[in-house]
């Protein structure tokens, strides 16, 4: 039994004012509808439709009769959507020995808080708050979601999955595992610059053979054990096949790492994607030794390189495939590619700021005449749980390009409550399904989604 919220007020009682409360600020989960296409009808796996236009269908007519050509090619992605809840719950009680408890109506119904007599603190203002979090969850799991995504301690992946990301798998992951297997066009994929260039971190680890039993090889946290077999060569190629696939899987996205076996007797890990660290020990069952040699320190990309931002959109709608330009196209970057913008805008003689548009009923900043999503929520989240690797993050779609899904009319507001009398508690729960997908890769251009 644990409540969403407490409180440790020494003394127990102070003056106090019982109606006026400050409410922390934090980013709220805004309206994305005019980025992304939601769609609110999927149940379990689905498929969607891609269709190819015919091309070249018109020809000479050189003969009676009559001679089709052309055709339509239909393709499908599917879409999945993975159940995920918001679940709390809070006995009146703990709101004793604050001035809150003047509220807490009497009897039995003290321990239920939507018993409290008015002003309702919990309604009103509590709930609220709770569901705006709930909808600020939402929108980071759309973008940074990863099933396979680990906990960082240090920045360093410790082999425990992280619970905050790991229900469905957001936009970012499909990118950026996408830009990586070429899934995503390399002409499609705008490297950029910074004033401090990244550096993959690299360590090798040669093993000399003793009378030993088994070679042991940690990863971020996770320890890999092969047996010892008739020499040090021998045994580390046995390790590679062992655990090479198992190793490269883990993390999914940025935190991975790729192993080799480069000379015998040897094992070298390199990060995935630059500026991404890791761990990498090793020890013996037995009388041999490990030792480290070839240790590369991971350098992180630095700020951004003078009028970068600029130089970035500008390739970005350059590298634009033709057909992207039959659908109204939007930017979304971080803050970091933004502020560089603004920085070169102010530079220039004239000195002014981005023009403003109309997008979703509300005014967004433009580049070019096309809208820009400026999106700090993704510096904060890069930084935190990405450990800062690629930092700065631009795509360039169509709205019916980006699909969210999920299983009904949703309502992030619509809170599910009872109260247990067996366990004197108020619960609440959301519910909803939820996945995302891109249909077509011709109408995306990214920006600091790989190396």
């Amino acid at each position: 039994m644990s409540n969403i919220f407490s409180h440790g007020i020494s003394p127990a009682f102070t003056k106090q004012s019982i109606h006026d409360y400050f409410i922390a600020p934090f980013f709220m989960g805004e309206d994305i509808r005019g980025a992304v296409t939601v769609r609110s009808d999927i149940k379990g796996t689905e498929l969607l439709n891609k269709i190819s236009r015919p091309s070249f269908i018109t020809k000479p007519k050189t003969s009676a009769g009559f001679t089709p050509t052309g055709s339509f090619a239909l393709s499908t992605q599917s879409i999945t959507v993975a159940p995920m809840a918001l679940e709390f719950e809070q006995n009146a009680r703990a709101f004793w020995g604050s001035i809150v408890e003047q509220l807490l109506a009497t009897g039995y119904r003290e321990d239920d808080i939507e018993q409290m007599k008015q002003p309702d603190v919990w309604n009103k203002i509590m709930l609220p708050i709770i569901a705006q979090a709930g909808q600020q969850d939402l929108i980071r799991q759309m973008f940074f979601g990863n099933p396979l995504q680990e906990v960082l301690s240090s920045g360093i992946p410790t082999g425990v999955i992280d619970t905050n990301f790991s229900g469905y798998t957001g936009f970012m992951t499909h990118f950026i595992k996408d830009v990586l297997s070429g899934a995503i066009p390399s002409a499609q994929h705008v490297v950029v610059a910074s004033a401090t260039a990244a550096v993959k971190a690299e360590k090798i680890l040669t093993y000399t053979a003793g009378t030993d039993t088994a070679l042991v090889l940690t990863i971020n946290g996770v320890a890999y054990s092969q047996a010892y077999s008739s020499s040090a060569t021998v045994t580390c190629n046995n390790w590679l096949t062992t655990h090479k696939a198992t190793v490269e899987a883990r993390g999914g996205a940025l935190s991975g790492v790729i192993v080799t076996n480069p000379s015998a007797g040897a094992i070298k890990v390199v990060s995935r994607f630059k500026g991404q660290d890791f761990t990498f020990t090793g020890s013996v069952t037995g009388s041999g030794s490990v030792a480290a040699s070839g240790v590369v320190a991971a350098i992180k990309q630095g700020k951004l390189a003078t009028d970068e931002a600029d130089d970035t959109l500008e390739a970005m709608i350059d590298a634009a495939r033709p057909e992207m330009f039959e659908f109204p196209l939007v930017f979304m970057v971080t803050r970091s590619l933004w502020r560089n913008l603004v920085h070169t805008i102010k530079a220039k003689t004239s000195g002014d700021l981005p023009l403003t548009m109309m997008l979703g009923g509300l005014p967004v900043p433009s580049y070019e005449g096309y809208p820009v999503l400026v999106r700090p929520d993704w510096d904060t989240w890069i930084s935190s749980y990405q450990n800062g690797v690629q930092p700065h993050r631009a795509m360039l779609t169509t709205q019916p390009n980006l699909i969210f899904g999920t299983d009904g009319l949703m309502d992030t507001n619509d809170i599910e409550s009872w109260y247990n009398t067996d366990l004197q508690m108020r619960r609440y729960r959301v519910q909803y399904k939820a996945q995302t997908a891109y249909l077509h890769s011709e109408l995306l251009v990214l920006a600091g989604f790989g190396d």
